[in-house]
């Protein structure tokens, strides 16, 4: 039954903020529909600064339509964890925007710089494709099959990255495959607004992916309030208590030509 309230809260949450282009989309398990984000072309500068994002719809995602993976814990408090996002594309590669409310930045596990680094323990963002939208139920086998289609792309608040569950590991900041930018912000009550932009490249997903195509897409915050280990790992869209690698409970992306 928590399986599919988080889905239908997160679907209940999105639905006027989501957009349906050409093609099937399907239908999550459950029976609700699949949602489909529109990345409209849009030319972005990787900085940090989401002032070019003006004009694009984001998505709000909060302790109470989002999907916390349950292999951490939960909280009902927005002001720890919530975030919005928006996707868009230059006709080369796709761009996310993340901005997070986080109540306190722990970056003890990573370093800037880092291509290789323990990203899903400290305050950061990952971006999960699915390429060929298969909607594989265990796209992190051991044998990597899905690896050429997409993965997980991570970003820290610091500017430390991987890609490490992809086929293109320590390609952070390579124009051929994906980069990315972050600022933090200490806002007047002690707590956090932290930036997050992305470019990620059609090789990433496969290759063959181009403007007018659907990608497999959903997005996750991953919150470390007292150093060590994640504290909460807030989903878009996911089949908890594993989002990370089952497909079958992400969104799409419309590549709008």
């Amino acid at each position: 039954m928590r399986l599919v309230a988080c889905l239908a809260l997160a679907l209940s949450a999105c639905g006027c903020l989501t957009a349906f282009g050409p093609g099937e989309a399907g239908r999550l398990p459950g029976g609700q529909p699949r949602p489909t984000l529109v990345a409209e072309p849009h030319a972005i500068t990787l900085d940090g600064n989401l002032d070019d994002w003006k004009g694009i719809t984001f998505v709000t995602v909060t302790p109470q339509n989002g999907v916390f993976d349950l292999e951490s814990g939960t909280t009902d408090d927005p002001a720890n964890i919530s975030y919005r996002f928006a996707v868009c594309h230059d006709g080369e590669a796709l761009y996310v925007a993340v901005e997070t409310t986080d109540n306190v930045l722990s970056l003890d596990d990573t370093h800037t710089g880092e291509t290789h680094a323990m990203a899903w323990q400290d305050d950061a963002v990952e971006v999960f494709i699915d390429g060929n939208r298969n909607r594989a139920p265990h796209a992190r086998d051991k044998d990597h099959t899905e690896y050429p289609f997409g993965g997980e792309f991570s970003l820290v608040a610091n500017g430390a990255a991987t890609s490490n569950c992809t086929g293109w590991p320590d390609s952070f900041g390579k124009p051929d495959f994906w980069q990315g930018a972050t600022s933090t912000e200490r806002l007047p009550d002690g707590s956090w607004k932290l930036r997050y932009e992305y470019r990620l490249t059609w090789n990433v997903m496969g290759g063959k992916v181009r403007p007018g195509d659907r990608i497999g897409f959903t997005i996750g915050i991953q919150d470390d309030d007292d150093g060590g280990a994640r504290d909460h790992a807030l989903y878009w869209l996911g089949l908890t208590p594993h989002c990370w690698k089952d497909e079958a409970g992400w969104g799409d992306v419309y590549l709008k030509p």
